[in-house]
């Protein structure tokens, strides 16, 4: 006999439950984060627009203007922007904006280039064939325009800061460094330059004014620095773990930001003893599971609870990974500029030294585990078979946690 589970997966490309199972004699629990409501009727979002916290409307924000940038968090994040896009884009046209001077621009940061079917996804087919759609260049079209407070060498997408109106749209999603996404974080590193990318990420590498679920230092020089750079009305999303919207909260760039994370806190909250002391650890990527170059943030709840695995537990990572290793100019490339292996990195070298890690993904290959991992990772493309290693390992009596969405916990 067994038992089984499921877990959401292959965002973007699947969005299914994968079907695990598990030996009988292990005692699992399933940890789902909150399920609220999700808001997909247009009317509310536009009340939810209508209500800008710490700016006037849109439209007043639009008015006598002659043309607009909203940018959007790319592919790798949840973020369902269709909807909201296109209430903007008609408070836009209402303002005296034509399609003709707006342009979209997606924040890919250090990314891959997004294509036509990306842009599809993202933003629907009619947005698609109204609007002009770019993928940002981080060496290229870019203009200098001084240093943040802290010494970060500003340099930002030039279609961007030539706009009359600065719109963005992104996903608060809990994130290791900047505490959370969204906000201001959307314009830094989204459409900033390589340089500003390499200096923003420095300190935080080194694990310097980083955190998760917090403001963090690294999320103040992001904000100082959007400060300089300008960002009219900032659109914060929180999804839900069915990538659904759960809050909608637009206007200033921080007051907006600070109250999303108050819904993000809410809807990514688990009750959970602070010492577990799990046997094995199953934390899956969903809905940030495209490339497994986001795979680390699948310890985002190992990182910032108490014990949930004991001394030498296992800890694995499940990710769909359907695009494969993915890309990362900065930190994921063979000679990229602040490329490691997270093998040598503090995680791994303290808080996992003495724990078995485990990779389940069926889309990648071991080349793909070495760049990223230790050559310690058990690694299987096979659920089964990791499954049958780990009862080698620990035997057929032991505790297990199941966590659908763990990198949406903070």
């Amino acid at each position: 006999m067994t038992q089984k589970f499921t877990v959401p997966w292959g965002a973007w490309y699947l969005d299914t439950d994968l079907s695990l199972e598990f030996p009988d004699s292990w005692q699992i629990k399933k940890y789902d984060i909150q399920k609220p409501e999700a808001i997909k009727n247009i009317e509310k979002i536009k009340e939810k627009l209508n209500n800008p916290i710490g700016t006037p409307t849109l439209e007043k924000i639009s008015k006598n203007k002659k043309n607009a940038v909203i940018v959007v968090d790319d592919i790798s994040r949840p973020t369902k922007a269709e909807n909201v896009l296109e209430v903007v884009l008609d408070k836009l046209n209402q303002s005296g904006i034509s399609d003709e001077n707006i342009d979209i621009i997606f924040a890919i940061g250090a990314h891959r280039p997004m294509n036509r079917f990306d842009f599809e996804k993202k933003v629907g087919k009619k947005i698609l064939e109204r609007i002009n759609i770019e993928n940002h260049h981080p060496y290229e079209n870019l203009k200098f325009i001084g240093n943040s407070k802290k010494g970060t060498p500003i340099h930002i997408n030039k279609t961007y800061y030539d706009a009359e109106v600065k719109i963005s749209i992104g996903a608060v999603l809990p994130h290791p460094l900047a505490g959370y996404g969204g906000g201001a974080k959307v314009i830094l590193p989204g459409i900033c330059g390589i340089s500003t990318l390499e200096a923003n990420h420095k300190a935080g590498v080194r694990g310097i004014g980083i955190g998760l679920g917090i403001v963090t230092e690294l999320r103040k020089d992001i904000e100082d620095a959007c400060r300089k750079i300008g960002l009219d009305f900032s659109i914060n999303i929180v999804p839900n773990m069915e990538r659904e919207i759960a809050g909608i909260f637009s206007g200033d760039f921080i007051k907006a930001h600070r109250k999303a994370m108050e819904c993000a806190k809410s809807v990514y909250s688990l009750s959970l003893s602070p010492n577990l002391n799990l046997d094995v650890g199953f934390f899956n990527l969903y809905p940030e599971d495209t490339e497994f170059s986001q795979a680390l943030k699948g310890l985002n709840l190992l990182l910032s609870s108490g014990r949930l695995i004991k001394r030498k537990g296992a800890v694995v990572l499940m990710t769909a990974s359907s695009e494969g290793r993915g890309f990362h100019s900065l930190q994921g490339e063979t000679g990229g500029r602040l490329y490691q292996n997270w093998g040598d990195s503090i995680i791994f070298k303290g808080i996992l030294k003495k724990n078995t890690f485990g990779i389940f993904s069926p889309n990648i290959n071991w080349a793909d585990v070495k760049h990223y991992y230790p050559d310690t990772t058990i690694f299987k493309k096979d659920f089964n078979e990791m499954v049958r290693t780990l009862e080698d390992l620990y035997g057929r009596n032991i505790s297990v946690g199941i966590f659908p969405c763990s990198n949406l916990l903070p």
